[in-house]
């Protein structure tokens, strides 16, 4: 493990459990990407300085993907670099370690899931929400696999809270939102119901203007914008 925090490691790692190179991850607080694969299936940790932030294996996410990929037989695994993610373990690793050991030895082997989204508690990364709505706003955006990084900001354009610790889009959202009223006027055109914008490297920036906040999604280039608004309009709808 000479590579410094981000940098790329080649090749494939074998010869160690993979309960075990998660805590030399952790114990060396590495900052990055781990990837695992087994029998044509592949999972992802991700670090950040040696604490297990996220993980993903398809549609799961968070500690129900760390729970399935550990199940796996023969895994491989290599790291790559780092990658902003947002924040949605809650728990310590040696904690869920510990909970998988238990739980295989009273499955008998294990079933390859683990807990459920419903039963894991969103972790806020900046000011935590105190309003029953804007919590449940946020339990719903961490619970979709394809939001990278979420922005809440408030009517004047100020983030309330948001996932990443590094991306700072917030001031920029605020511009999509005034420059999408702005031609709103000028055209006397009804909107904009929301705004998205497709970066360079395939992610894209989706924008929703509501009545009390505005929401910013960070999406991976896989995931639909209208599959992601759909899953939203519940909680955006409740009172």
């Amino acid at each position: 493990m000479a590579q410094s925090n981000g940098e790329q490691e080649s090749g494939s790692i074998g010869g160690v459990s993979l309960s075990s190179f998660l805590q030399m991850l952790e114990q060396e607080r590495k900052t990055c990407t781990l990837k695992v694969n087994s029998e044509g299936r592949s999972g992802t940790f991700y670090f950040e300085d040696g604490e297990l932030i996220d993980a993903q294996y398809g549609d799961e996410i968070g500690e129900s993907a760390v729970y399935t990929i550990l199940s796996w037989d023969n895994p491989t695994f290599n790291v790559t670099n780092a990658e902003d993610r947002m924040h949605r373990i809650r728990l310590p690793l040696a904690h869920i370690l510990l909970d998988f050991a238990k739980k295989k030895d009273e499955e008998g082997g294990g079933d390859g899931h683990g807990p459920t989204e419903e039963n894991v508690a969103p972790v806020f990364n900046t000011s935590p929400l105190t309003d029953p709505v804007g919590r449940r706003l946020v339990e719903t955006i961490t619970g979709i696999a394809g939001v990278k990084h979420y922005y809440l900001l408030n009517r004047q354009g100020q983030v309330v809270t948001q996932s990443s610790r590094t991306l700072k889009l917030g001031d920029f959202i605020t511009y999509c939102i005034v420059s999408g009223i702005q031609m709103r006027k000028l055209l006397g055109a009804k909107g904009p119901n929301r705004i998205q914008l497709v970066l360079e490297n395939g992610e894209t920036l989706l924008i929703v203007p509501g009545a009390g906040m505005i929401i910013g999604l960070l999406l991976d280039e896989f995931t639909s914008v209208s599959e992601v608004a759909d899953k939203l309009r519940p909680a955006l709808s409740s009172p």
